[in-house]
């Protein structure tokens, strides 16, 4: 009996299946192959009185057999919010589920495979087993080896390769997994040996028929393959159709035909041939013998001996090959006595061994014995999962990618998790790390009318408000220029429409309230302004008091602030939940809090989640944003930063300060943003030669953005002074690098100073090594007194001596370590005299660096590495062998292309063939 079938066969809104009311409650699915699901779950129905079970598969439009519950295929593979539900239902109201073919069971939403829904199950005291059908675990490489007719050399190899892959892993799953295991066929023994081996089941009353057998002169010879390929279709029609023309039998080829109507056509069939390749017997072929009908098929004698083990009775199937099958047909069409004894055994033998009986007593010890899985049991290639955070598209961010590398060396599974952005939307690999970065969707941030009702205030809150309302005006000003100018060009053409005076009197109208409007708008904006003026870097005394009144204050908090932080967690925090990781490192301070709800749904889950938190830069100190901003990012850390379990940061100075201001009881771990080792054939044209100067040519070089904080302007105001010297900045376009390069043009050393592209991450050393002195000329702010940055380590990586302000955090470090000079941060003479003294001793400052291996491996990312293998040592409690492996912690691309596929015994069958 089949209980609810199609349910929502076509609709994303499918409704669940019934619960289920019995003391072991189990699901079958979700293929259904041959209609079995359903007759297995009728089968353990029927030998254990305390169970009840759902058949469940989606619906492929092809040989689709009644099942209990069904959805379409699109349903079961794309949308999520019955993939989630469906999972919800299963884990409240199942005790036991029977996964068939090592197919997923909630579709794609924990995995491509069965085992990642296997581990959510266990996790959730859902007891799993598994079922094998054929070819999810029949090995190409191995059966060509044991079968001459093996159908895998006649098919496409890339075919074959994509089932040699599938069929290793679910051999691994089946093997590895300490619960019950089931195969369908007895010839599956040979890949999982330890299964148990449960018959397809064939209602042998639907089957049954009264047709006599070879009582006509040319009898009815039948063939209905499910799959051409695999039956070995190719091989029989040549003959068959051969002995259907000579006169000798009449051939039907079966195809396309509805599952309900094929009991018709085996009753009307004499002999049903079956299959030539695979050396098994299956549905088709127990269908046949229970209508009563002579089968011919090839069948192993590996498979025959084991029936009679397992069931004591011979299997009455006419043995053949493709060599043999022309002759065997003559032999039983001659001798029509005995063929028709060979097929009288067919109903016997099936009602005995495939009743559903036997299956069901098999599948008994899914729901009679007690578990043996542990509930954190995982396949053997399901690595220890990390997922690192970041608040952009992950593929802009080199520090991120530089650990997510690293961690990745060592045999972890690294996901990065971002914010889709202008370089990257969706799920990519870069080597062995995988990166998502989904569409956030606004729905606690305001959009569209709520927004600009939300903008209704008679001043803007921020100079960004004020740029963008003062950006309109600018576009209806040329907009209204335009008409004019339409006017003028009109009046010289022969032909063109004129406008009418309602129409110039309306553009006068326009242009004085466009007037007012630019004075309104500059009204709005002379708080904003006035601030912004006096806070001058965005880091002065007036700034740090507004930072510290909305800490103080309900303003500065962050839910009222960061409406996006809401929205990414509605987007995210979903993701991380199906992720099964066991550390989560954010490297913003907005995915903080993000991170910490996924990690206390964990422990709901039973599961435990470490945090490491990156802090990147000191929060109340970040320049740029508006104060009431950097308030609201300073709430969230101290909300959410109790639940890490391991910070780290970037330089000794933020460490002791986030120690300080979070009464931290152990001083965060340093992680310097170092370089990368380039690639062993990389290639790139230095800056030098970019520029075509001469050796003797003094060249400066700065890396990284560019704004007013950074100091740059000091080094351009500083260049008529240093006859001859060049400046190359390598950064990317924006404002400011289009106003130093006007003020360069105002001082009359527009020709010497360069504003050149980056390179990727892992060739800067490389790009800058021919320049001659690298600066950091940063001014004071908070960041900048204690960053130790990207650029200084590379500068060291390149063997260029440095100059830098007197931020004390590298300040330090070029005094103590004789790397160059120092000067006070914003003085141009004071610069001009660092690099004077430094050209004069270049030499022997670049030896220095250059001959001292230490020095430059305290600055490379190889000794971060280390620091950081400390950190996951601790936080995970161990590491894989390969975390200490030699090359474990150099790495020579951030965005590497997916790992090629090792060879399979398939590549190696064809190598040797």
């Amino acid at each position: 009996m089949v209980r609810n079938t199609d349910i929502g066969a076509e609709n994303n809104g499918a409704a669940m299946p019934a619960r289920l009311d019995a003391a072991a409650r189990v699901l079958i699915g979700p293929v259904n192959f041959a209609g079995q699901g359903t007759q297995w779950a009728r089968a353990l129905e029927g030998q254990s009185p305390t169970t009840k079970v759902t058949a469940f598969a989606f619906a492929n439009g092809v040989l689709d057999y009644p099942v209990d519950y069904r959805v379409s295929w699109s349903t079961y593979r794309r949308h999520r919010p019955w993939q989630l539900e469906f999972y919800h239902h299963v884990v409240r109201n199942y005790t036991h589920v029977l996964i068939e073919a090592a197919r997923p069971v909630f579709g794609v939403v924990h995995g491509p495979d069965a085992a990642g829904d296997m581990q959510h199950l266990l996790r959730k005291g859902v007891q799993v087993g598994l079922l094998a059908h054929g070819t999810d675990v029949r090995i190409p490489s191995r059966h060509v080896q044991t079968e001459r007719w093996s159908p895998f050399p006649d098919m496409e190899d890339a075919t074959v390769e994509v089932l040699e892959r599938k069929a290793v892993r679910a051999v691994e799953l089946f093997t590895s997994y300490p619960g019950p295991v089931f195969v369908s066929t007895p010839d599956l023994l040979d890949y999982v040996p330890k299964a148990i081996w449960c018959p397809v089941v064939v209602d042998v009353d639907a089957w049954r028929s009264d047709s006599p057998v070879l009582e006509r002169k040319r009898p009815v010879v039948a063939h209905a393959p499910s799959k051409a390929a695999i039956k070995g279709s190719d091989l029989i029609d040549p003959v068959m159709v051969d002995l259907d023309r000579r006169g000798l039998i009449t051939y039907r080829r079966v195809q396309g035909v509805d599952p309900s109507e094929m009991p018709a056509v085996y009753g009307d069939a004499d002999i049903v041939i079956d299959q030539f390749r695979i050396g098994n017997y299956g549905v088709a072929a127990c269908e046949a013998m229970a209508a009563g009908r002579i089968v011919v098929s090839y069948v192993s004698e590996s498979v025959r001996g084991r029936v009679v083990e397992a069931t004591g009775r011979e299997l009455p199937i006419v043995d053949a090959t493709p060599d043999t099958l022309e002759q065997v047909l003559l032999d039983l069409i001659a001798d029509r006595d005995r063929a028709r004894a060979i097929a009288a055994l067919g109903p016997t033998f099936v009602a005995e061994v495939h009743d559903g009986r036997r299956s069901g007593q098999a599948l008994t010890a899914l729901v009679d014995r007690a578990s043996a899985v542990p509930a954190d049991w995982k396949p053997p290639w399901v690595r220890r999962k990390v997922v690192m955070m970041a608040g952009n598209d992950i593929v802009i961010d080199s520090r991120v990618l530089k650990y997510a590398q690293t961690v990745a060396n060592w045999d972890l599974d690294v996901t990065c998790v971002g914010i889709a952005g202008r370089h990257h939307r969706g799920s990519r690999a870069l080597g062995k790390v995988q990166v998502v970065a989904p569409r956030v969707q606004s729905k606690a941030t305001l959009t569209g009318w709520r927004k600009r009702l939300a903008s209704l205030k008679p001043w803007f809150s921020t100079e960004a408000e004020y740029t963008l309302a003062k950006g309109r005006w600018q576009y209806a000003t040329r907009e209204l220029r335009g008409d004019r100018g339409r006017d003028k060009r009109d009046s010289e053409r022969t032909g063109a429409v004129r406008r009418s005076p309602l129409d110039r009197v309306r553009r006068a109208v326009r242009w004085r309230s466009l007037r007012l409007h630019s004075t309104v708008l500059d009204a709005r904006a002379v708080l904003v302004r006035r601030a912004s003026r006096k806070a001058g870097l965005g880091n002065g005394k007036q700034r740090a008091r507004r930072i510290a009144l909305h800490r103080a204050l309900p303003s500065g908090r962050w839910r009222s602030v960061l409406p996006e932080v809401v929205d990414q967690e509605l987007t995210l925090g979903p993701l991380l939940d199906r992720m099964q990781m066991e550390v989560i490192h954010v490297h913003d301070v907005y995915m903080l809090g993000i991170a910490a709800r996924a990690a206390h749904r964990a422990a709901l889950d039973g599961r435990t989640v470490k945090i490491i938190y990156d802090a990147h830069e000191y929060v109340p100190g970040v320049p740029n944003v508006p104060p009431r901003r950097v308030a609201a990012y300073s709430d969230l850390e101290r909300e959410f930063l109790g639940d890490v379990d391991r910070i780290i940061t970037v330089s000794e100075p933020l460490a002791h300060w986030l120690q300080r201001d979070h009464k931290l009881a152990a001083l965060p771990d340093v992680v310097l943003n170092a370089p990368i080792e380039p690639p062993e054939d990389a290639e790139v044209q230095g800056l030098r030669e970019q520029l075509q100067l001469a050796a003797d040519v003094p060249l400066l070089v700065y890396l990284g953005g560019v704004h007013r904080a950074r100091g740059v302007g000091t080094a351009v105001e500083a260049l008529p002074q240093l006859p001859g010297a060049h400046l190359a900045i390598v950064a990317r376009l924006n404002s400011f690098t289009t106003e130093l390069r006007a003020r360069a043009t105002e001082l009359g050393v527009g020709d010497r100073v360069h504003v050149l592209p980056f390179v990727d991450a892992e060739l800067v050393p490389a790009y800058v090594r021919s320049a001659t002195i690298g600066i950091s000329p940063l001014l004071h702010a908070p960041n900048h007194d204690i960053a130790v940055t990207n650029k200084f380590c590379e500068y060291i990586a390149a063997g260029l001596p440095i100059i830098t302000s007197d931020t004390p955090a590298q300040a330090d470090l070029v005094n103590e370590l004789d790397l160059g000079a120092v000067y006070p941060a914003g003085d141009v003479d004071g610069f001009v005299e660092a690099v004077r003294k430094v050209l004069a001793d270049r030499d022997r400052i670049s030896q220095r660096i250059t001959n001292d291996p230490e020095l430059r491996h305290r600055f490379s990312w190889s000794a971060q590495a280390e620091v950081l293998r400390s950190v996951y040592a601790d936080v995970l409690g161990s590491l894989p062998e390969a975390a200490y492996a030699p090359g474990a912690t150099t790495i020579r691309q951030l965005l590497p292309e997916p790992p090629e596929l090792p060879p399979t015994g398939w590549t190696a069958f064809r190598e040797q063939s």
